[in-house]
């Protein structure tokens, strides 16, 4: 009979806990961060905002919230908020972080996303999309229960993330102006929105909140002029030299010119696996089967190799293999969108292989239409995935363009604020009391044409009166629910035409990504799938 000790453990899975954890501090105490972790502290005890510069594999999504939180930043129930703009993020490194922290996801480590809450009263290290944030601004605008505020990967500026640095940039004027006891105004504070805030907090007592911008990208001097010349840190990161190699002539087919090279890097260089950055699922397919197809051609004394694909709607399990070793003698080749340019590290990439290309949003604000197209990438994000070739050994970019072309490129990409519809985002500002749209402190301002746009569409959809002031009560139940504007209206008039239960099945499977995966090879029967369903009504 095996033998259990008084908690109910037996000593095997004791001993394997115990190897566990020494394994997590080790990895802890070798990344770049740990050296600089007194640093860091005092840094933020002595600055309210701080902009923070690491590499992807820095640590410092995962590390810093803990370095404050043996600070004592979240004493008297305060919470350390760190928000990241993609979900799936979010959620894998709070389960990271509450692992380090030998403790079950959800008391002292937690994650919060749209439809997905796992915090309770006892977290104190909160990670969450930075749009649950500003929907967590309409409800408490001081964002009193925050001590810190992380906004993460800040350097991928989505409207998001723009939006919430400028709301954030309030809330820490309005609380370091906030009189605690009566909540009046001090002098200087009689701007209009506000008041606003302070306002609809009188109350509640608040300290001064401690901002950290943390970004991967080296060129920090927009998010420091923002704030006021706010302080810079740079975090050494574990970067060795790349060789990055053009073609001599312009490539065509940049999806062949991969695959050629792909092979090229697997008959003549060394071991170490290849990283392929494409614009999304239909070219990764394609090109996973023309490897496969040239796979059978190859001598059979030659390594093999192992293709994988990484993309944002790939199922989260498949995602993982990504992740996943590889026997000896078999070379992986990973196949991604721009999601590895910054958000994952990827073991073993000794090979990148950039197109130079990448997809991204488009809006027209003058016909209203909104798009993805394929765009040549800026040469920060061809930097970053560079650098994805040196984070174990030194090892090889294969840009497929001439080096002439990569300095015609444009420094950074875009901030999706000047590039999307802004329905959503003037519907939010309204909410928070924020009147005057057009003079908002944006840390880069969207066109006066695509503002005016929206407020258009919100006075056609109901959610703003003539004159521009959010519409009570169908503004004001729009602004609630985190759902495209067209989509909350629709919800909210379905109840009088008796169709609600209709209308939230349909809102609910246009608000999320297909449930149903369909790789290239099953088209054919996924098509007849559909096709007897259909007949069989």
């Amino acid at each position: 009979m095996p033998s259990f000790s008084s908690s109910g453990v037996s000593p095997q899975k004791q001993q394997h806990n115990a190897r566990r954890r020494q394994l997590i501090r080790q990895q802890r105490k070798s990344l770049p961060i740990a050296s600089v972790e007194k640093r860091l502290v005092e840094e933020v005890r002595k600055n309210d905002t701080l902009i923070v510069v690491g590499e992807t594999g820095s640590g410092k999504t995962t590390q810093l919230p803990q370095f404050l939180y043996d600070a004592g930043f979240c004493q008297d129930g305060k919470v350390i908020g760190i928000t990241q703009p993609r979900r799936v993020a979010a959620v894998t490194v709070a389960k990271r972080v509450a692992e380090e922290c030998n403790d079950q996801l959800g008391k002292k480590v937690g994650y919060s996303i749209r439809f997905d809450d796992s915090t309770s009263n006892a977290t104190r290290i909160k990670y969450m999309t930075d749009g649950l944030l500003l929907r967590e601004a309409l409800l408490d605008p001081l964002l009193s229960k925050y001590s810190v505020i992380v906004v993460d990967e800040a350097h991928e500026r989505t409207v998001h993330t723009d939006v919430l640095l400028g709301l954030l940039k309030k809330v820490q004027h309005s609380r370091s102006v906030y009189a605690n006891k009566n909540g009046k105004l001090l002098p200087g504070t009689q701007d209009r929105s506000q008041y606003f805030t302070l306002k609809s907090t009188q109350g509640i007592k608040t300290d001064p909140l401690k901002l950290i911008i943390m970004s991967a990208s080296l060129d920090a001097k927009c998010f420091s002029d923002y704030f006021g010349g706010a302080k810079v840190v740079h975090i050494e990161g574990r970067q060795y030299p790349v060789d990055i190699l053009y073609t001599y002539q312009p490539e065509s087919d940049y999806l062949d010119a991969t695959l050629v090279t792909i092979f090229q890097i697997h008959l003549e260089e060394g071991p170490g696996d290849i990283l392929a950055f494409l614009t999304g699922q239909e070219e990764i397919e394609s090109l996973e089967r023309l490897i496969q197809e040239r796979v059978r051609q190859l001598p059979p004394q030659s390594s093999k190799i192992w293709t994988t694909p990484i993309y944002s709607s790939l199922p989260s399990e498949q995602q993982m293999n990504a992740f996943k070793p590889v026997p000896s003698g078999t070379r992986k080749v990973v196949l991604a969108t721009n999601i590895a340019e910054t958000s994952v590290t990827i073991p073993g990439i000794k090979y990148v292989i950039d197109p130079g290309m990448v997809k991204a949003r488009a809006y027209n604000p003058v016909t209203g239409m909104e798009s993805l197209i394929i765009i040549p990438v800026s040469k920060a994000q061809a930097l970053q995935r560079s650098g994805r070739a040196g984070r174990e050994g030194p090892g090889k970019c294969y840009r497929l363009f001439q080096e002439s072309e990569f300095d015609k490129l444009v420094d950074s990409t875009v901030p999706e604020i000047k590039r999307c519809n802004l329905a959503n985002v003037v519907l939010q500002l309204k909410a928070l009391g924020i009147d005057d749209i057009i003079g908002f402190d944006f840390m880069e301002k969207p066109s006066r044409t695509a503002i005016l746009k929206s407020l258009e569409q919100l006075i056609l959809l109901g959610a703003l009166t003539d004159d521009y002031k959010l519409s009570d009560p169908i503004g004001r139940q729009m602004a609630r629910l985190p759902l495209d504007p067209m989509y909350s209206k629709a919800l909210i008039v379905s109840n009088e035409f008796k169709c609600l239960e209709e209308m939230l099945i349909v809102v609910s499977m246009l608000s999320v990504e297909s449930i149903f995966f369909s790789p290239r090879e099953k088209l054919e029967e996924v098509f007849y799938l559909n096709h007897i369903n259909l007949s069989s009504d």
